[in-house]
């Protein structure tokens, strides 16, 4: 009988939440112009919940309650009144023993932290989000700590696996990043860039949004990272994600390649970073002073060998005879420290890049 009831309950649910796209199909989406800016400028939400155990349907408060908590903390108005005038509706799922497929390995979103998981069969809540009737090309997926609902349950001395699995799943929201995935798949940069330039952020939420800042390149989280690279424990990753603002982050980087104050890791970093955007727009014009410094006699070696990579992305004849001497150098160097193996493998794969044809093995 109770599997008869269950049955019902999905049928009902599958209505009420108008339906989970089927694997992969959300990502088919394309949304033109004047939707993305509506997505930009969103700002209140209507969050519609659904929760399955087991036993079938039951009660979402606690659901609605802990993603809109989450929506409001980082400044989106949340309604749970459909009939309220609101930008996207946010639609989240949670069973106890999760029924939809994951993300393929074939789909670039694989690896993203809060991709849903193809292997993952225990409690998990997936975030979708509408646009007036037309689902989004994001999906969000929050899990347990645990894959067996009733074994942690018996564990924890709770009675009813699904409810127990469903005040997990809450805390799990409650502890997740998915709206600071959902800003930035809606390129809200204004929203990130305040969050991470504000006092009142805590250090973990600021980690957080520099790891998402490639997805919002532009003027106004370049700004903010060059605001917050003052920080000490946010400068490193700040000064990575540089790396994704494109030429105009180009005059920050090479300030702190020529800052004889700057520590190690910043400037290995910043080196990296100029290399990452060389990849992208082919910019010759840093080759020079890239050279310049990577012959230094005062380059510390860890520098130096992301100067290497660097000129490797950046294609360019006039990197070849420098790299040749450093690398006759490197390899005649009687030195067995590892980093001086990682420059001579940087200096081979640089000269492969360039040109083949200059690439040696001796």
């Amino acid at each position: 009988m109770w599997m008869i009831v269950s049955w019902i309950s999905w049928v009902i649910s599958l209505l009420l939440i108008g339906g989970i796209a089927e694997e992969g199909s959300a990502r088919h989406v394309i949304l033109n112009a004047q939707q993305k800016d509506r997505l930009e400028r969103a700002e209140k939400i209507f969050v519609s919940a659904l929760a399955l155990t087991e036993k079938g349907l039951v009660d979402a408060t606690g659901i609605r309650k802990a993603a809109a908590e989450q929506l409001s903390s980082i400044g989106f108005s949340v309604t749970s009144v459909k009939t309220d005038a609101h930008d996207v509706t946010l639609k989240v799922k949670c069973e106890e023993r999760k029924t939809w497929k994951g993300v393929k390995k074939t789909d670039g979103n694989v690896d993203r932290p809060g991709a849903p998981s193809r292997v993952w069969k225990g409690p998990a809540c997936q975030f979708t989000y509408f646009l007036d009737d037309q689902e989004g090309p994001w999906q969000y997926e929050v899990r347990t700590t645990f894959e067996h609902a009733w074994e942690a349950a018996r564990a924890a001395g709770a009675k009813d696996s699904g409810q127990f699995a469903l005040r997990q799943l809450s805390q799990s929201i409650q502890n997740s990043s998915f709206t600071l995935d959902l800003a930035a798949e809606w390129h809200q940069a204004h929203r990130l860039s305040f969050l991470l330039t504000d006092s009142e952020t805590d250090t973990a939420t600021k980690l957080n949004v520099l790891s998402l800042a490639g997805r919002v390149p532009g003027d106004v989280m370049l700004h903010a990272l060059q605001t917050v690279m003052t920080q000490p424990d946010l400068a490193l990753p700040a000064t990575v994600a540089l790396g994704y603002m494109g030429e105009p982050a180009v005059p920050t980087l090479m300030r702190i390649l020529s800052d004889a104050a700057a520590a190690v890791a910043m400037k290995a970093a910043a080196a990296e970073a100029l290399g990452e955007i060389g990849s992208q727009s082919g910019n010759v014009h840093v080759v020079p002073p890239l050279l310049a410094m990577m012959q230094s006699s005062e380059v510390h070696l860890q520098v130096q060998t992301e100067i290497v990579k660097t000129l490797g992305k950046i294609p360019d004849q006039r990197s070849v005879e420098p790299l040749q001497q450093l690398g006759l150098k490197a390899w005649t160097s009687r030195s067995d420290d590892p980093q001086m193996q990682r420059l001579r493998e940087a200096v081979d794969w640089s000269l492969w890049q360039i040109n083949p044809s200059a690439h040696t093995e001796d």
